[in-house]
């Protein structure tokens, strides 16, 4: 298997098939020094998204229902983010199917926005799109089956804390000083 744009150190948890890749929770390290998040979960199509996740995109902290699904789906509990700001920091590799080419990814999120972050020097903005969908295709797949959790994020520019969680299939986040 040839990985591109990046490392792949482990992979942890089970693999998940959609469309044209396999997914699989891992270590990774993207290749380079530029990276920007991109391929937001709030830009898939509206008919796409149940009401769950409508309100979450709506109120900005759709990386609650993003850290409660990937339990489920790939037997592994996200770490606690390294970025600040950050709710989710979890690396990825999507396999193509026939097992020829893996790439590496992060899912992340900035300010509760969850989006995949690609290394700056591939794959091409076609791949990375194909395996977005992919991605968050799996996520959506069973949209009400979340694992409850809660954490907490230092806003240092607010000086506010960010509890994020999910609690019995409600998924939230709510800002304090303390």
């Amino acid at each position: 298997m040839d990985v591109r744009h990046g490392t792949l150190l482990n992979t942890i948890g089970v693999p998940v098939r959609h469309d044209d890749f396999r997914f699989v929770a891992a270590d990774v390290e993207l290749a380079g020094s530029s990276f920007s998040s991109d391929f937001y979960l709030r830009d898939l199509a509206r008919n796409r998204l149940p009401a769950i996740l409508l309100r979450a995109i709506e109120g900005g902290y759709d990386a609650a229902w993003v850290r409660a699904r990937i339990p489920h789906t790939f037997q592994v509990s996200p770490p606690p983010a390294r970025i600040e700001k950050s709710l989710l920091d979890s690396g990825f590799v999507a396999v193509t199917i026939d097992a020829s080419l893996a790439f590496p990814f992060v899912c992340t999120d900035y300010y509760g926005k969850s989006a995949l972050m690609f290394s700056g020097e591939g794959p091409d903005r076609v791949t990375k799109q194909a395996i977005a969908d992919a991605f968050w295709g799996i996520l959506l797949r069973k949209p009400d089956d979340l694992t409850d959790f809660e954490q907490r994020v230092f806003h240092p520019g607010a000086c506010v804390w960010l509890t994020f969680g999910c609690e019995a299939g409600r998924v939230y986040c709510e800002e304090s000083e303390e």
